[in-house]
């Protein structure tokens, strides 16, 4: 009977050495998933951290571009109360180009300004005529000042006389 037990004591330990064994490698596999896993999280944990930085600059952002749109909306109907008010409208004294004035077509504004010291005139003179066309309004401009290199001439803007 002694030898039965033995042999049970025996195949018990052997039995136990084998578990413990395959508990201890399942052990390891799970320890190693684990560290795997927490340094994931960690990984995701600073990706969050990233993202709440990146959203705070954003909102930065969007901030100072809100504050340039309202400045720039200032500017804008600053401007368009300017222009409403007649402060801006073009100057009042027009040299004419047309030696024959022609009532038909409408009125257009060219700036020149004489930028030669050899220039019969200095600073800027605003002429007013009647054209079909704004391309039209600047060749004429431009037979009667046909040095580049002595005038700037502007583009040629529609000219709205006030009634008085």
């Amino acid at each position: 009977m002694v030898i039965l037990w033995s042999l049970i004591a025996t195949s018990a330990m052997a039995v136990g050495l084998l578990g413990e064994r395959y508990l201890r490698l399942r052990a390891n596999r799970l320890s190693e998933k684990l560290t795997a896993l927490v340094e994931r999280l960690d990984v995701y944990a600073n990706y969050g951290k990233l993202a709440a930085l990146r959203r705070i600059e954003s909102e930065e952002t969007a901030a100072k571009l809100r504050e340039q749109v309202a400045v720039a909306e200032a500017e804008v109907k600053a401007l368009q109360a300017d222009a409403e008010s007649g402060d801006g409208n073009a100057p009042m004294v027009f040299h004419c180009a047309d030696r024959v004035p022609r009532s038909e077509g409408p009125l257009w504004y060219v700036a020149v300004e004489a930028k030669d010291d050899t220039a019969p005139w200095t600073g800027v003179r605003h002429y007013a005529l009647v054209a079909d066309t704004p391309d039209e309004a600047r060749k004429r401009i431009q037979e009667r000042h046909p040095s580049p290199a002595g005038f700037a001439i502007g583009p040629p803007l529609p000219l709205i006389l006030p009634d008085r």
